[in-house]
């Protein structure tokens, strides 16, 4: 009886783009209380941001104010949109949400309405001529509005305004997220884990199809590849011997030709389930000529990496 074993499907990982700065400056209002606001760094980006990853899409940003003029000035920082629907945009589709976050006093300072909810806990910022303050912010967005990868922006405008809204500066930033292309892929259905590896059994080696139920389950920011590598050249071999037998190997409707590196390209077809793209490829095995063939367990190992394009 010849029996085929362990197939170790070794799953591999796939991988750029920017925001546009604005100045700062001081708007005057009057010759009193002048504040000249300076956001540090203008745009306010996200680097690198993996979909698939453990990290939070957060980063903490800060803006000074000074007070250029020549008497005490009393302020409440808000954000302003240059312009409507809130959220961060690469130009189409849907908007990515974010909160802004004041590290001052813990307050949401969102411009989600279109400019920050004044509230009667935000804190009032009281400079001194010449006077300097430093508030952090932090950016945090809402990764499960993530899609595709991409550069997602939105721009604002921060300005210091008292009580009755009178403003006496301010400066124009930019938020946003540049979120990788990125890829993973798993198995589903007849395999087991040992060591780390997907081992797949094909029963009693007969020609034709094993009937092994297997699917490659990728999940993609848009178009990926995917690269195949048969350790024993689409050869079964019966361990220590030079005893095989042959097979080959299909992904989707893709026959491979395991005698050498394979590539299989995958396009943004799919399904989308939330943030991500989503594809099911069937895996088949098609055993060859198995007859006088030394009895015992015939294996070979499979490589399968993705990378995103």
């Amino acid at each position: 009886m010849l029996r085929q074993s362990l197939f170790a499907l070794a799953l591999l990982i796939g991988g750029p783009a920017t925001a546009q700065p604005f100045g700062s400056g001081a708007i005057p209002v009057s010759s009193e209380c002048l504040v000249r606001v300076t956001a540090m760094p203008a745009t306010w980006l996200i680097e690198g941001y993996d979909p698939f990853g453990t990290d939070i899409p957060e980063g903490t940003f800060s803006v000074a104010f000074t007070n250029e003029g020549t008497s005490e000035c009393r302020f409440k920082p808000v954000f302003e949109l240059d312009q409507p629907p809130f959220g961060l945009s690469s130009g189409s589709g849907r908007q990515i949400g974010y909160a802004l976050l004041s590290m001052q006093d813990a307050q949401d300072v969102t411009p989600r309405a279109g400019r920050t909810q004044r509230v009667l806990s935000q804190s009032t910022i009281t400079l001194a001529p010449a006077e300097s303050r430093t508030v952090l912010y932090k950016l945090v967005v809402d990764p499960t509005d993530v899609r595709t990868s991409g550069t997602y922006s939105e721009d604002l405008t921060i300005v210091a305004t008292d009580a009755s809204m009178k403003t006496f500066g301010g400066a124009r930033l930019v938020v946003g997220l540049n979120v990788l292309p990125s890829a993973r892929i798993g198995l589903a259905g007849a395999y087991t884990i040992e060591n780390g590896r997907a081992l797949v059994d094909l029963g009693e080696l007969r020609a034709g199809k094993a009937p092994t139920p297997l699917q490659l389950r990728v999940k993609s920011t848009g178009r990926f590849e995917l690269v195949v590598t048969s350790q024993n050249s689409g050869k079964l071999r019966l361990g220590g011997t030079n005893w095989f037998v042959p097979y080959t190997m299909a992904i989707g409707d893709r026959t491979l030709n395991l005698l050498s590196v394979e590539r299989v390209s995958g396009s943004e077809r799919g399904s989308v389930s939330g943030m991500i793209q989503e594809s099911a490829l069937p895996i088949e095995f098609t055993i060859g000529d198995v007859s006088n063939r030394r009895a015992g367990t015939y294996s070979d190992t499979i490589l399968i990496s993705v990378s995103a394009k």
